[in-house]
């Protein structure tokens, strides 16, 4: 979800914000702001890393499970914890399966036509009841 804090606005996320952006530059112009170089070098902070990983599927629900990696580059640079990580040489060709907790031993009906046409037809009963109801 989007989200501004210069703005306290939900139209664009803060590191979008045009605005923001040309107060910081003025700041930075008129010496209001500065960035001091430290004298000895120091570990990167994580800000001055790009904070999302690029070229990644996320094969789960939940932020634990296994990531499929598209990219060498993103294998090495450690995006992700090195257990719950895996090519697309180790996943093509096979199926994941997916435990859904509570209740999954209980079997899903197949979508047929015959299926398909009972819910259109509810579908439309519901539609024109709510129009009924409103006129």
């Amino acid at each position: 979800m989007k989200y501004c804090k210069w703005h306290n606005a939900t139209s664009h996320d803060t590191n979008e914000c045009k605005i923001f952006r040309q107060q910081i530059q003025s700041a930075i112009e008129q010496g209001r702001l500065k960035f001091e170089v430290p004298a000895k070098p120091v570990k990167p902070m994580k800000i001055d890393q790009h904070p999302f990983p690029t070229n990644m599927v996320d094969t789960g629900r939940n932020a634990l499970e296994t990531k499929v990696l598209t990219s060498e580059s993103a294998k090495r640079s450690g995006v992700v914890d090195p257990r719950n990580q895996a090519t697309m040489d180790d996943v093509k060709g096979k199926r994941w399966v997916e435990d859904k907790g509570e209740g999954s031993e209980r079997s899903r009906r197949p979508v047929t036509s015959q299926f398909l046409l009972n819910k259109y037809q509810r579908q439309q009963k519901s539609s024109r009841h709510r129009e009924k109801m409103i006129r």
